[in-house]
Protein backbone atom coordinates (compact mmCIF):
# COMPACT_ATOMS: atom_id res chain seq x y z
CA UNK A 1 0.00 0.00 0.00
CA UNK A 2 1.36 3.32 -0.92
CA UNK A 3 2.49 5.21 1.36
CA UNK A 4 3.82 8.97 1.90
CA UNK A 5 7.60 9.46 2.69
CA UNK A 6 9.65 12.35 4.07
CA UNK A 7 12.90 14.10 2.84
CA UNK A 8 15.42 11.92 4.45
CA UNK A 9 13.92 8.78 4.10
CA UNK A 10 15.64 6.77 1.43
CA UNK A 11 14.20 5.63 -1.93
CA UNK A 12 15.71 2.30 -3.10
CA UNK A 13 16.32 1.59 -6.54
CA UNK A 14 16.56 -1.68 -8.03
CA UNK A 15 18.11 -1.56 -11.66
CA UNK A 16 21.45 -0.21 -13.74
CA UNK A 17 19.68 1.46 -16.57
CA UNK A 18 20.36 5.66 -17.21
CA UNK A 19 16.78 6.34 -16.16
CA UNK A 20 17.46 4.49 -12.99
CA UNK A 21 20.38 7.14 -12.62
CA UNK A 22 18.24 9.75 -13.70
CA UNK A 23 15.50 8.98 -11.38
CA UNK A 24 18.11 8.62 -8.19
CA UNK A 25 18.94 12.11 -9.11
CA UNK A 26 15.97 13.52 -9.00
CA UNK A 27 15.60 11.91 -5.52
CA UNK A 28 18.61 13.55 -4.39
CA UNK A 29 17.16 16.69 -5.42
CA UNK A 30 13.82 16.09 -3.43
CA UNK A 31 15.83 15.68 -0.64
CA UNK A 32 15.87 11.96 -0.52
CA UNK A 33 18.71 9.42 0.44
CA UNK A 34 19.07 7.06 -2.69
CA UNK A 35 20.13 3.42 -2.27
CA UNK A 36 21.21 1.16 -5.29
CA UNK A 37 21.19 -2.45 -6.08
CA UNK A 38 22.69 -3.62 -8.84
CA UNK A 39 24.46 -6.83 -10.92
CA UNK A 40 27.65 -4.54 -11.97
CA UNK A 41 29.93 -1.96 -10.87
CA UNK A 42 29.93 -0.10 -14.30
CA UNK A 43 26.78 2.16 -13.80
CA UNK A 44 25.97 5.38 -13.93
CA UNK A 45 23.26 5.38 -10.64
CA UNK A 46 26.78 5.11 -8.59
CA UNK A 47 27.02 8.51 -8.87
CA UNK A 48 23.69 9.77 -7.25
CA UNK A 49 23.31 6.90 -4.51
CA UNK A 50 23.75 7.20 -1.08
CA UNK A 51 24.74 3.47 -1.09
CA UNK A 52 25.06 0.66 -3.48
CA UNK A 53 25.34 -2.67 -3.42
CA UNK A 54 26.32 -5.00 -6.13
CA UNK A 55 25.37 -8.39 -6.76
CA UNK A 56 25.25 -11.41 -9.04
CA UNK A 57 21.96 -11.99 -9.15
CA UNK A 58 19.09 -10.79 -7.58
CA UNK A 59 18.07 -13.00 -5.72
CA UNK A 60 16.06 -13.87 -1.97
CA UNK A 61 18.46 -13.38 0.21
CA UNK A 62 19.73 -10.36 -1.69
CA UNK A 63 16.22 -8.58 -1.86
CA UNK A 64 15.39 -9.35 1.62
CA UNK A 65 18.87 -7.37 2.69
CA UNK A 66 18.09 -4.38 0.36
CA UNK A 67 14.36 -4.13 1.32
CA UNK A 68 14.81 -4.26 5.16
CA UNK A 69 17.15 -1.17 4.34
CA UNK A 70 15.12 1.24 2.72
CA UNK A 71 11.77 3.18 2.72
CA UNK A 72 10.35 2.49 -0.41
CA UNK A 73 11.42 0.22 -3.16
CA UNK A 74 11.22 1.14 -6.94
CA UNK A 75 11.91 -1.48 -10.20
CA UNK A 76 13.05 -1.29 -13.36
CA UNK A 77 10.49 -3.91 -15.76
CA UNK A 78 11.68 -7.01 -16.49
CA UNK A 79 14.20 -8.01 -14.01
CA UNK A 80 12.61 -9.59 -11.09
CA UNK A 81 9.84 -12.29 -10.68
CA UNK A 82 5.95 -11.98 -9.20
CA UNK A 83 7.09 -13.84 -6.29
CA UNK A 84 10.18 -11.31 -6.03
CA UNK A 85 8.05 -8.34 -6.01
CA UNK A 86 5.52 -9.72 -3.45
CA UNK A 87 8.91 -10.82 -1.59
CA UNK A 88 9.28 -6.98 -1.22
CA UNK A 89 5.66 -5.80 -0.83
CA UNK A 90 6.33 -7.97 2.64
CA UNK A 91 9.24 -6.10 3.91
CA UNK A 92 8.98 -2.97 2.32
CA UNK A 93 6.79 0.15 0.56
CA UNK A 94 6.53 -0.95 -3.15
CA UNK A 95 4.05 0.83 -4.10
CA UNK A 96 2.66 -1.43 -6.80
CA UNK A 97 -1.36 -3.09 -6.61
CA UNK A 98 -1.34 -6.70 -6.63
CA UNK A 99 -2.72 -6.21 -10.24
CA UNK A 100 0.56 -4.09 -11.61
CA UNK A 101 2.60 -6.51 -9.89
CA UNK A 102 0.67 -9.25 -12.01
CA UNK A 103 0.54 -7.51 -15.32
CA UNK A 104 4.40 -6.05 -15.28
CA UNK A 105 5.70 -9.56 -14.88
CA UNK A 106 3.12 -11.71 -16.97
CA UNK A 107 2.34 -11.14 -20.36
CA UNK A 108 -0.83 -13.27 -20.71
CA UNK A 109 -1.99 -11.71 -17.57
CA UNK A 110 -1.75 -8.23 -18.74
CA UNK A 111 -3.35 -9.09 -22.15
CA UNK A 112 -6.34 -10.98 -19.78
CA UNK A 113 -6.43 -7.94 -17.84
CA UNK A 114 -6.73 -4.95 -20.71
CA UNK A 115 -9.23 -7.49 -22.62
CA UNK A 116 -11.73 -7.65 -19.47
CA UNK A 117 -11.32 -4.01 -19.28
CA UNK A 118 -12.92 -3.22 -22.47
CA UNK A 119 -9.15 -2.49 -23.80
CA UNK A 120 -8.60 -3.41 -27.09
CA UNK A 121 -5.74 -5.93 -27.86
CA UNK A 122 -4.22 -8.17 -30.57
CA UNK A 123 -6.04 -11.42 -30.48
CA UNK A 124 -3.95 -13.81 -27.87
CA UNK A 125 -3.21 -17.22 -26.59
CA UNK A 126 -1.35 -18.78 -24.26
CA UNK A 127 1.21 -21.99 -25.64
CA UNK A 128 2.98 -24.18 -23.63
CA UNK A 129 4.15 -26.62 -26.95
CA UNK A 130 3.95 -26.98 -30.32
CA UNK A 131 0.75 -28.70 -30.72
CA UNK A 132 -0.71 -25.43 -28.41
CA UNK A 133 1.11 -23.42 -30.93
CA UNK A 134 -0.51 -25.06 -34.34
CA UNK A 135 -4.27 -24.96 -32.61
CA UNK A 136 -3.89 -21.60 -31.74
CA UNK A 137 -2.76 -20.57 -35.25
CA UNK A 138 -5.76 -22.22 -36.07
CA UNK A 139 -7.80 -18.91 -35.59
CA UNK A 140 -5.18 -16.29 -34.83
CA UNK A 141 -3.44 -16.94 -38.19
CA UNK A 142 -0.41 -16.09 -39.82
CA UNK A 143 1.79 -13.71 -39.25
CA UNK A 144 1.76 -13.98 -35.89
CA UNK A 145 3.83 -13.12 -33.12
CA UNK A 146 5.37 -15.24 -30.16
CA UNK A 147 6.64 -13.94 -26.70
CA UNK A 148 7.75 -15.12 -23.43
CA UNK A 149 4.97 -14.76 -21.48
CA UNK A 150 7.26 -14.00 -17.99
CA UNK A 151 9.06 -10.83 -18.75
CA UNK A 152 12.24 -11.48 -16.60
CA UNK A 153 13.64 -14.83 -17.94
CA UNK A 154 16.40 -15.25 -20.36
CA UNK A 155 15.98 -13.43 -24.00
CA UNK A 156 12.30 -12.63 -23.37
CA UNK A 157 12.43 -9.56 -25.36
CA UNK A 158 13.43 -11.81 -28.43
CA UNK A 159 9.93 -12.20 -29.97
CA UNK A 160 9.66 -14.71 -32.89
CA UNK A 161 7.81 -13.87 -35.92
CA UNK A 162 5.80 -16.45 -37.66
CA UNK A 163 5.13 -16.34 -41.22
CA UNK A 164 4.24 -19.76 -41.95
CA UNK A 165 4.95 -23.77 -41.12
CA UNK A 166 8.35 -22.87 -41.41
CA UNK A 167 8.99 -21.07 -39.12
CA UNK A 168 7.44 -23.85 -36.00
CA UNK A 169 11.21 -25.10 -35.71
CA UNK A 170 12.29 -21.71 -34.53
CA UNK A 171 9.02 -21.58 -32.26
CA UNK A 172 9.54 -24.86 -31.07
CA UNK A 173 12.90 -24.23 -29.73
CA UNK A 174 11.34 -21.25 -28.13
CA UNK A 175 8.64 -23.10 -26.23
CA UNK A 176 10.98 -26.24 -24.61
CA UNK A 177 12.35 -22.76 -22.73
CA UNK A 178 9.47 -21.04 -21.59
CA UNK A 179 5.32 -20.91 -21.59
CA UNK A 180 5.22 -18.32 -24.13
CA UNK A 181 1.93 -16.13 -25.33
CA UNK A 182 0.78 -15.87 -29.26
CA UNK A 183 -0.31 -12.56 -30.74
CA UNK A 184 -1.76 -11.72 -33.87
CA UNK A 185 0.07 -9.45 -36.36
CA UNK A 186 -1.94 -6.23 -37.03
CA UNK A 187 -1.02 -4.04 -39.61
CA UNK A 188 -0.21 -0.67 -38.29
CA UNK A 189 -0.07 2.60 -39.76
CA UNK A 190 1.16 4.13 -36.66
CA UNK A 191 3.13 2.90 -33.30
CA UNK A 192 2.86 5.39 -30.85
CA UNK A 193 3.15 5.84 -26.81
CA UNK A 194 1.63 7.55 -23.80
CA UNK A 195 2.79 8.02 -20.40
CA UNK A 196 1.04 9.00 -17.00
CA UNK A 197 1.89 9.61 -13.82
CA UNK A 198 -0.22 9.35 -10.88
CA UNK A 199 0.14 9.45 -7.27
CA UNK A 200 -1.64 8.14 -4.13
CA UNK A 201 -3.81 11.38 -3.86
CA UNK A 202 -4.85 10.23 -7.22
CA UNK A 203 -3.84 13.29 -8.70
CA UNK A 204 -2.36 12.68 -12.59
CA UNK A 205 -0.33 13.83 -14.94
CA UNK A 206 -0.45 12.83 -18.59
CA UNK A 207 2.87 13.63 -20.87
CA UNK A 208 2.52 14.46 -24.64
CA UNK A 209 2.03 11.33 -27.06
CA UNK A 210 5.35 10.21 -28.30
CA UNK A 211 6.99 8.28 -31.03
CA UNK A 212 10.22 6.11 -31.38
CA UNK A 213 11.97 5.72 -34.23
CA UNK A 214 14.77 3.12 -35.32
CA UNK A 215 16.94 5.25 -37.26
CA UNK A 216 20.12 2.47 -37.98
CA UNK A 217 23.01 2.02 -36.39
CA UNK A 218 24.64 5.19 -37.20
CA UNK A 219 21.90 7.67 -35.47
CA UNK A 220 20.32 5.05 -33.12
CA UNK A 221 16.72 4.99 -31.71
CA UNK A 222 14.98 8.51 -31.72
CA UNK A 223 11.90 10.03 -29.34
CA UNK A 224 10.05 12.55 -30.83
CA UNK A 225 6.69 14.87 -29.65
CA UNK A 226 4.79 15.83 -30.73
CA UNK A 227 3.42 12.22 -32.33
CA UNK A 228 1.82 12.67 -35.68
CA UNK A 229 -1.53 11.33 -35.15
CA UNK A 230 -5.06 12.64 -35.72
CA UNK A 231 -7.36 14.35 -32.99
CA UNK A 232 -9.50 11.52 -32.43
CA UNK A 233 -6.33 9.18 -31.74
CA UNK A 234 -4.67 11.48 -29.19
CA UNK A 235 -8.19 11.61 -27.45
CA UNK A 236 -8.17 7.83 -27.08
CA UNK A 237 -4.86 6.93 -26.54
CA UNK A 238 -5.12 9.89 -23.63
CA UNK A 239 -8.17 8.45 -22.25
CA UNK A 240 -6.65 4.86 -21.85
CA UNK A 241 -4.05 6.20 -20.28
CA UNK A 242 -6.44 7.92 -17.51
CA UNK A 243 -9.08 4.92 -17.47
CA UNK A 244 -6.11 2.67 -16.42
CA UNK A 245 -4.27 4.72 -14.50
CA UNK A 246 -7.56 4.89 -12.26
CA UNK A 247 -8.23 1.51 -12.95
CA UNK A 248 -4.87 -0.36 -11.38
CA UNK A 249 -4.57 2.04 -8.74
CA UNK A 250 -1.10 3.87 -10.09
CA UNK A 251 1.38 4.77 -7.87
CA UNK A 252 4.11 5.78 -10.52
CA UNK A 253 4.61 5.47 -14.09
CA UNK A 254 2.65 3.76 -16.93
CA UNK A 255 3.57 3.85 -20.55
CA UNK A 256 1.38 2.32 -23.28
CA UNK A 257 2.64 1.50 -25.88
CA UNK A 258 -0.40 1.24 -28.78
CA UNK A 259 -0.78 0.65 -32.50
CA UNK A 260 -2.80 2.47 -34.50
CA UNK A 261 -4.30 1.07 -37.95
CA UNK A 262 -5.52 2.86 -41.20
CA UNK A 263 -8.72 3.01 -39.97
CA UNK A 264 -7.26 4.98 -36.77
CA UNK A 265 -7.89 1.97 -34.21
CA UNK A 266 -6.02 1.99 -31.29
CA UNK A 267 -4.28 -1.14 -30.05
CA UNK A 268 -2.57 -1.88 -26.73
CA UNK A 269 0.58 -3.21 -27.57
CA UNK A 270 2.45 -2.64 -23.96
CA UNK A 271 1.30 -1.65 -20.64
CA UNK A 272 4.84 -0.86 -19.13
CA UNK A 273 5.10 -0.50 -15.54
CA UNK A 274 8.16 2.02 -14.38
CA UNK A 275 10.52 4.31 -16.27
CA UNK A 276 11.79 3.82 -19.36
CA UNK A 277 14.79 5.47 -21.86
CA UNK A 278 12.17 6.62 -23.83
CA UNK A 279 10.75 9.20 -21.62
CA UNK A 280 14.50 11.39 -21.53
CA UNK A 281 12.44 13.50 -24.12
CA UNK A 282 10.66 15.27 -21.17
CA UNK A 283 14.00 16.71 -19.79
CA UNK A 284 14.26 20.76 -21.17
CA UNK A 285 11.07 19.89 -23.06
CA UNK A 286 8.23 19.93 -20.19
CA UNK A 287 8.04 21.69 -16.91
CA UNK A 288 8.76 18.90 -15.06
CA UNK A 289 10.44 16.11 -16.50
CA UNK A 290 8.67 12.31 -16.50
CA UNK A 291 11.65 11.15 -13.92
CA UNK A 292 11.03 14.48 -11.41
CA UNK A 293 7.24 13.60 -11.58
CA UNK A 294 7.95 9.59 -10.79
CA UNK A 295 9.84 10.08 -8.04
CA UNK A 296 7.04 12.68 -6.93
CA UNK A 297 4.58 10.00 -7.47
CA UNK A 298 6.53 6.83 -5.66
CA UNK A 299 7.48 8.86 -2.52
CA UNK A 300 3.81 10.63 -1.79
CA UNK A 301 4.50 14.15 -3.05
CA UNK A 302 1.97 16.48 -4.95
CA UNK A 303 2.24 16.55 -8.39
CA UNK A 304 2.31 20.10 -9.96
CA UNK A 305 0.76 21.28 -13.50
CA UNK A 306 2.55 20.42 -16.50
CA UNK A 307 3.19 22.59 -19.04
CA UNK A 308 5.11 22.84 -22.16
CA UNK A 309 8.34 24.10 -22.43
CA UNK A 310 8.51 23.73 -26.22
CA UNK A 311 6.00 22.34 -28.84
CA UNK A 312 8.39 19.28 -30.24
CA UNK A 313 11.43 18.06 -29.04
CA UNK A 314 13.48 15.12 -30.68
CA UNK A 315 15.89 13.29 -28.14
CA UNK A 316 18.91 11.34 -29.06
CA UNK A 317 21.32 8.81 -27.90
CA UNK A 318 24.28 10.34 -26.79
CA UNK A 319 26.59 7.88 -27.96
CA UNK A 320 25.96 7.88 -31.92
CA UNK A 321 26.30 11.72 -31.28
CA UNK A 322 29.92 13.49 -32.16
CA UNK A 323 30.74 14.03 -28.97
CA UNK A 324 32.78 17.23 -29.91
CA UNK A 325 30.03 19.33 -30.84
CA UNK A 326 27.48 17.36 -28.77
CA UNK A 327 29.91 18.95 -25.65
CA UNK A 328 30.06 22.23 -27.59
CA UNK A 329 25.97 23.02 -27.69
CA UNK A 330 26.05 21.59 -23.81
CA UNK A 331 27.98 24.76 -23.27
CA UNK A 332 25.89 26.87 -25.62
CA UNK A 333 22.65 26.02 -24.91
CA UNK A 334 20.11 26.54 -22.32
CA UNK A 335 16.92 25.29 -24.29
CA UNK A 336 18.01 21.97 -25.09
CA UNK A 337 17.59 19.20 -22.43
CA UNK A 338 21.16 17.10 -21.56
CA UNK A 339 20.93 14.05 -19.24
CA UNK A 340 24.85 12.86 -19.82
CA UNK A 341 26.83 10.53 -17.54
CA UNK A 342 30.31 8.78 -17.74
CA UNK A 343 30.02 5.91 -15.42
CA UNK A 344 33.08 4.92 -12.76
CA UNK A 345 35.13 1.95 -14.75
CA UNK A 346 33.60 3.48 -18.21
CA UNK A 347 35.80 1.33 -20.45
CA UNK A 348 34.87 3.34 -23.73
CA UNK A 349 35.14 6.79 -21.78
CA UNK A 350 32.87 8.01 -24.32
CA UNK A 351 29.53 9.97 -22.38
CA UNK A 352 25.95 7.90 -22.58
CA UNK A 353 22.84 9.39 -21.88
CA UNK A 354 20.83 11.32 -24.43
CA UNK A 355 20.57 14.66 -26.09
CA UNK A 356 17.13 16.36 -26.52
CA UNK A 357 16.43 18.83 -29.35
CA UNK A 358 14.04 21.37 -28.50
CA UNK A 359 12.15 23.61 -31.35
CA UNK A 360 8.42 24.82 -32.01
CA UNK A 361 8.22 21.97 -34.67
CA UNK A 362 9.88 18.57 -35.61
CA UNK A 363 11.38 20.05 -38.68
CA UNK A 364 12.74 23.19 -36.61
CA UNK A 365 14.35 20.24 -34.22
CA UNK A 366 15.64 18.37 -37.42
CA UNK A 367 17.29 21.62 -38.75
CA UNK A 368 19.52 22.33 -35.49
CA UNK A 369 20.26 18.97 -35.83
CA UNK A 370 21.46 19.41 -38.94
CA UNK A 371 23.26 22.62 -38.46
CA UNK A 372 25.12 22.01 -35.39
CA UNK A 373 26.42 18.90 -36.79
CA UNK A 374 25.67 16.29 -33.66
CA UNK A 375 25.50 13.05 -36.04
CA UNK A 376 28.30 11.59 -37.07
Amino acid sequence: MAQRHYPGETLGIIGSSISAAVLAQAAGKLGYRVASLVTSENNPVRQFATWQTVTESYNEQVLNYFSERVDVVTVEMGILSNREFQLLAAQTDLTLSEDLIAITTDRLIEKAYLDSNKCLVAPFSMVTNLTDLKEAVEYIGFPCILKSTQRHVDNANDHIILYGEEDYDEASAKLEATTCILEAWIPTEKKASVTVIRNERGEILIYPIFEVREQGDLLGRQVRFPAQISKPVELEMNRLAQLLAELLNLVGSLTLKMLITSAGVVYINEASIGLSDEAMFTIGSMSISHYEAAARAILGLPLPTLHLKSRAAIALPATVLNEENLLTQLMLRTDWGFALFNPINNDSNRLIGQVIVTGDSLSECERQIQITELTE
